[in-house]
C-alpha cells in the first residue's frame, strides 16, 4: 500500500481548496477587509524547543484572537490522559497540562484551523506548537492518505494512529482495542494526513471513524483501516516552513503560477493542505466490518395500509407476529423484499387504530413494538395546495418519457398488491401500423402482484399506443383502476451508444467490471476472468463511469475486509475519465489493469 510513482514525488494537496473569481472587488466601507490571519509575535517557552519541563505554554499574537470549535480539532500527539486546559488572555493563548509528561518525548499541539482572529475569523492554518521533554527533537515524517475502500472517496475528518510494540502484555495487532494511540492526526479534506516529529522506530499503522471519541476501536459502526505490516517513517527535508512564520516564498511561487494560469483568478490556499508525498507515503482503504448480529433496524408505518420491518441480514427465519388475535375484518398480506431482509405487511384499513407486534429468533431478538395504524397528516404549508387522496388504484410503469427501452418489456408497477385481475375484451394494443389487438394480456411477475408484465413483444422504431378499461385491476385495500393509458416509442439501435472497453489483467485475476452512472449507480455488471473485450450495449446518451472490483473469493459481489482475520477489503478500480456516450457512436478505450490489485 505504498504510493510508488516517482512523478507524485510532491503532489500539493488542496492547493486550491476554494476559487473565489473577484474580477472586480469592491472595498468595503471602511477601508479593506482584513484577511490576514494572526502572527504569533512570541511564546514561552519558544516553538520547537527541547528540555521542556514546566506546566503552562503561553503563545501571544499580534491581534486579538479567538477559538472556534477547538474541541473537534484539537489534537495531542502523543495523547494525554487528561487534555489541558487551554485559555485566552488578552493577546495571548495559554496551555495548562494537568498531569505530568512523558520524559525524553516530542510532544505536538495541532490546533487545525481553531486559533482565528477576533474580528474576522481568519485562521492561522494548521496551527501546531511542538516541544520536547528530552534535550532533542525528533524528527521523522511520515505522510500518506485514506480512502473508503469501497468508492475511493477521499476520508475526511479520519483519524490516522500510530502504536509501539512495547506492551508485554497486550499483542500488537490488539492494541487498537486496548490502548490510546501513540501519536494521533487527522486527515484533510481530502483524506491526506501528515505525521511529523515521529520516533525513528516502527509503528503500527490503524484509522478510525472515532464515533465516541476515546481513540480506540470499539463500537461496531467505526469505520477502520490498517496497515498490513509495521511502517516505519522517514525523514524529509521540510518544504513547507513552520506555521509561525508568516510568509513562505515556496507557496508564494505556487501562488504566482497558478495565478498566471488561471487568469488572475484570486486563490486562496490552506498550507497545511500542502503534503509532501514519497515513495514511502501510506495509502490506508477504510471498511466497516460486517456486524454479524442479526438486529431489526426500524419497524414503522410507512404509509397507509404498509408496515415496513428492516432488519440487518435476511430475516426468513424470524418471527413478527401481532401479540393479540386479529379480527377476522384485518385481512394481512406479508411480503420479503428480494434479498429477504425487509418483511412488508400489507393490512386493511379502518379495522385497527394501533397493532401491537412480537419479533423474536431464539434468544437473538426479542422485541416489542406498538405501532399506530393510522398516517400522520402531513403539515400543509400557508399558501399550498393539500394533497388529494386518490380512490383509484395507482400506479407507475416502465415508460420513462414516453419511452419504452429497447428489449425491455412493459412492466406496470401497483402501489399496492393486486388481488384480482380480470381479463376484458376491451383491452386495446395499437401499433403504429395501426393493428388492433383486443386479447392483451398482462403476466403477473411477482408473488403478491405488485408486477404485472404486458405479453406483447415492441419492435425497434415503433410507436404503440396501451388501453385498458377501468376496473381489470383490483387492490387489497379494495381500490380499482381508471382507465389506463400509456403512449410510447421504442428507439432504434441508431439512438443508442455502445461501449468497447478493451481490458489488460493477470492471469488468474477475478474481477467484476461495473457500469454505472455519474451517481455511481451500477447500471450493468460483467464478470471478467481474462484479457479481452468488455461490451456495453444499448447504452441510452449520457455521462457513465466504469468500475472493477478484484473479486478474489469469486462470489460476484465487492467484500468488506475483517481485521482480526487479517483480510483486507477488496480493490478496486475505476478508469481514468468519465465517459460521454453519443447515439449511433461506438466508443473504445484500452483499460490496463495488470499489477493494478497486487498486495
Amino acid at each position: 500500500m505504498k504510493f510508488r510513482k516517482s512523478a507524485y514525488l510532491f503532489i500539493i494537496v488542496g492547493v486550491i481548496l476554494t476559487l473565489v473569481r473577484c474580477a472586480h472587488p469592491v472595498a468595503p466601507t471602511g477601508g479593506l477587509k482584513d484577511e490576514d490571519p494572526p502572527v504569533v509575535v512570541g511564546s514561552q517557552p519558544a516553538n520547537y524547543s527541547t528540555n521542556f519541563d514546566r506546566k503552562n505554554i503561553t503563545i501571544t499574537f499580534d491581534e486579538f484572537v479567538k477559538l472556534d470549535k477547538l474541541q473537534q480539532q484539537l489534537l495531542i500527539s502523543p495523547p494525554t490522559d487528561k487534555l489541558p486546559e487551554i485559555k485566552l488572555r488578552g493577546k495571548s493563548l495559554i496551555i495548562k497540562f494537568l498531569e505530568d509528561l512523558r520524559p525524553e518525548t516530542t510532544y505536538s499541539v495541532y490546533f487545525g484551523d481553531a486559533v482565528v482572529d477576533l474580528s474576522e475569523s481568519n485562521p492561522i492554518p494548521g496551527f501546531t506548537f511542538v516541544f520536547s521533554t528530552g534535550s532533542i527533537l525528533d524528527s521523522m515524517t511520515l505522510t500518506g492518505q485514506v480512502r473508503t475502500a469501497f468508492d475511493l472517496k477521499p476520508a475526511e475528518e479520519t483519524f490516522v494512529m500510530l502504536y509501539v510494540d512495547d506492551n508485554d502484555t497486550i499483542p500488537v495487532d490488539s492494541l487498537p482495542y486496548r490502548i490510546r494511540p501513540y501519536y494521533i492526526t487527522r486527515t484533510n479534506k481530502l483524506g491526506f494526513y501528515r505525521f511529523q516529529n515521529l520516533r525513528n522506530e516502527q509503528y503500527k499503522m490503524f484509522a478510525l471513524t472515532d464515533m465516541n471519541s476515546n481513540f480506540i476501536f470499539d463500537m461496531p459502526g467505526e469505520a477502520i483501516a490498517y496497515a498490513d505490516s509495521m511502517i516505519k517513517p522517514e525523514f524529509i527535508k521540510p518544504t513547507v516552513i513552520d506555521t509561525l512564520v508568516k510568509q513562505d516564498s515556496l507557496l508564494q511561487q505556487t501562488v504566482d503560477s497558478l495565478s498566471e494560469i488561471l487568469d488572475e483568478e484570486k486563490i486562496k490556499i490552506n498550507r497545511d493542505s500542502l503534503i509532501q508525498m514519497t515513495d514511502n507515503s501510506r495509502f490506508l482503504y477504510l471498511f466497516n466490518e460486517i456486524d454479524s448480529t442479526q438486529k431489526l433496524l426500524r419497524a414503522e408505518l410507512t404509509k397507509a395500509g404498509l408496515i415496513t420491518f428492516a432488519f440487518r441480514y435476511p430475516a426468513r427465519d424470524i418471527s413478527v407476529e401481532s401479540m393479540l388475535p386479529l379480527p377476522d375484518t384485518f385481512q394481512l398480506l406479508k411480503y420479503y423484499s428480494k434479498n429477504a431482509d425487509s418483511l412488508y405487511w400489507y393490512f386493511s384499513q379502518h379495522v385497527l387504530d394501533s397493532l401491537t407486534i412480537h419479533v423474536t429468533r431464539d434468544t437473538l431478538i426479542n422485541d416489542t413494538i406498538s405501532l399506530s395504524l393510522i398516517p400522520r397528516a402531513k403539515p400543509v404549508k400557508r399558501g399550498s395546495k393539500k394533497d388529494v387522496v386518490s380512490d383509484a388504484l395507482q400506479f407507475t410503469s416502465t415508460v420513462k418519457n414516453k419511452k419504452l427501452d429497447l428489449n425491455k418489456p412493459l412492466i406496470l408497477n401497483f402501489a399496492e398488491p393486486v388481488v384480482n385481475y380480470q381479463m376484458r375484451d376491451t383491452n386495446r394494443f395499437i401499433s403504429n401500423k395501426d393493428t388492433l389487438y383486443n386479447q392483451l394480456t398482462f403476466t403477473k411477475i411477482d408473488s403478491i402482484g405488485l408486477h404485472y408484465r404486458v405479453n406483447e413483444t415492441f419492435e425497434a422504431g415503433g410507436s404503440y399506443d396501451i388501453a385498458v378499461p377501468d376496473s381489470v385491476f383490483f387492490g387489497f385495500s379494495g381500490k380499482k383502476n381508471d382507465t389506463i393509458l400509456i403512449s410510447f416509442k421504442v428507439p432504434t439501435l441508431e439512438d443508442y451508444g455502445k461501449l468497447i472497453v478493451e481490458l489488460q489483467i493477470d492471469s488468474a485475476e477475478k474481477l467484476i467490471v461495473q457500469l454505472l452512472n455519474a451517481k455511481e449507480l451500477v447500471l450493468e455488471e460483467k464478470k471478467v476472468n481474462n484479457s479481452g473485450k468488455v461490451i456495453f450495449s444499448n447504452l441510452t446518451p449520457g455521462k457513465y463511469k466504469i468500475k472493477a472490483i478484484q473479486d478474489r473469493n469469486g462470489n460476484g459481489r465487492w467484500d468488506t475486509g475483517n481485521y482480526l482475520r487479517k483480510i483486507q477489503p477488496e480493490k478496486v478500480s475505476y478508469f481514468m475519465k468519465e465517459l460521454d456516450i453519443r447515439a449511433n457512436w461506438d466508443f473504445e478505450e484500452d483499460w490496463d489493469l495488470r499489477g493494478k490489485f497486487n498486495d
